[in-house]
């Protein structure tokens, strides 16, 4: 069943009973005011009826009686009838015979019996009206009522078939735009649709921002496997080419020994960019935890491990102690040490400074060596997937974009800024990750 249909099914569940009980309360209070009215009369007409006999006023008075058209009546004495009024005599008989008192209906007739000791006789007045006028009413009431409410009930459903579809056809046409979409492609194709609501507005903003973010990822892929190929062809081509020198042209046990070398260099890169792409899918999946961690005696560790690597180097360290942070202490010990690694690569002066610092509402790692600058026009890229500063570099051109990804990831973030012949990379987290 389609929504429109349940929304419908739902205008219906709420109004028809709420229709009934309305059509319910008026039938009950209309036939409660003409039955009192009814009523009314007919006891008017008996205090009436019982002065004009008690005062034993001449009969011709009850023609002047209001309503009397309608009325009529019968008075028993001792269970014999004694007179009647515009019914054919003894037609009630069976009432006062019963000594019965009160309100009854008979027939057409709206019926009131009295029974009354008077002069030691036993009166029964049985007063009377005609109601087959009020009964035509009620029944052309009923059927109109009834009727009028199918009338309603009917408009309620094309009232809410219109309604409905009018208000849902942007969904639908939202579905249809994505079903060409699927087909056709994604590249600039976006939702735009009649607003008939708050809602609407913002499902095709969501929609919208979905297909900008798919558009992103499917152009990212693209770009990723261009350069995941080009990575690869060069290590794999130039592995290829050293075996086939040693398997052709090499002559002595040196230059298979080269040969053989160099392809495993190749090769160690291709895996090395392999380990990087599986490291980055696995981060972007945010499958990791945090703890509280020192991350003074973090940065210290990476530094010692370092200066043992290169130890030709002078570190200039300055820092605070006991700096704690809540974080993944692998994923923070990997972006520091590629930020490490690099000002050890490109130092020019054989020194590296380090700093770690701290206020109120961030901690801060400074990482500077002396050295070029990167240029202005890469500064902007030098975060991205497979960018390189250097075209001669050897690097996959992976690790300054898995620190930054690390960075966010504890939603802190990394800057590049050149200071006074210095290459600085400042690595901000908040104190706080809330």
């Amino acid at each position: 069943m389609s929504v429109k249909r349940k929304i419908n099914l739902l205008y219906l569940a709420t109004y028809v009973p709420l229709i009934l009980l309305l059509i319910f309360l008026l039938i009950f209070y209309v036939y409660r005011w003409k039955k009192s009215e009814i009523d009314s009369g007919i006891i008017a007409f008996y205090n009436d009826l019982y002065r004009i006999y008690t005062q034993k006023i001449p009969g011709s008075a009850f023609l002047s009686l209001p309503g009397s058209d309608k009325m009529a009546f019968e008075i028993y004495k001792n269970g014999k009838l004694v007179s009647s009024f515009h019914v054919s005599p003894g037609s009630f008989f069976g009432l006062q015979e019963k000594n019965s008192a009160g309100f009854a209906n008979i027939e057409e007739y709206r019926v009131y019996v009295r029974n009354l000791k008077i002069n030691d006789d036993l009166v029964s007045f049985v007063v009377a009206r005609n109601i087959a006028s009020e009964l035509r009413f009620f029944k052309f009431f009923f059927l109109f009522l009834f009727s009028g409410t199918g009338v309603v009930i009917m408009l309620i459903w094309l009232f809410g078939e219109k309604i409905t579809g009018k208000l849902l056809n942007p969904v639908g046409q939202i579905g249809m735009i994505l079903q060409e979409i699927s087909k056709e492609g994604i590249l600039n194709r976006r939702i735009d649709v009649k607003k008939t609501g708050e809602e609407i507005s913002k499902l095709e903003e969501a929609v919208n921002m979905s297909l900008d973010k798919i558009e992103e990822l499917i152009n990212e892929i693209e770009t990723i496997s261009l350069n995941i190929a080009h990575e690869l062809r060069t290590p794999l081509a130039v592995a290829k080419s050293s075996l086939e020198v040693a398997l052709f042209n090499a002559k002595e046990p040196s230059d298979f020994i080269k040969s053989i070398t160099n392809s495993v260099e190749e090769l160690n890169r291709v895996i090395e960019l392999s380990n990087a792409l599986l490291y980055i899918s696995k981060l972007e999946r945010g499958s990791y935890t945090f703890e509280k961690i020192d991350l003074s005696d973090l940065v210290a560790r990476v530094v010692e491990k370092y200066m043992t690597i290169h130890k030709n180097l002078e570190f200039q360290l300055e820092f605070e102690p006991t700096v704690t942070f809540s974080g993944n202490e692998m994923l923070l010990e990997s972006a520091i040490s590629c930020l490490i690694d690099n000002a050890c690569k490109n130092t020019t002066d054989k020194s590296v400074k380090i700093a770690l610092k701290h206020s109120e509402d961030k901690i801060e790692v400074l990482i500077s060596n002396n050295g070029i600058p990167i240029p202005k026009e890469l500064r902007s890229r030098i975060f991205d997937k497979f960018a390189t500063t250097d075209k001669q570099s050897r690097g996959i051109g992976l690790g300054l974009y898995i620190s930054s990804k690390i960075v966010s990831f504890h939603h802190g973030m990394i800057r590049y800024e050149y200071e006074n012949g210095n290459n600085v990379f400042r690595l901000i987290l908040p104190m706080s990750l809330t």
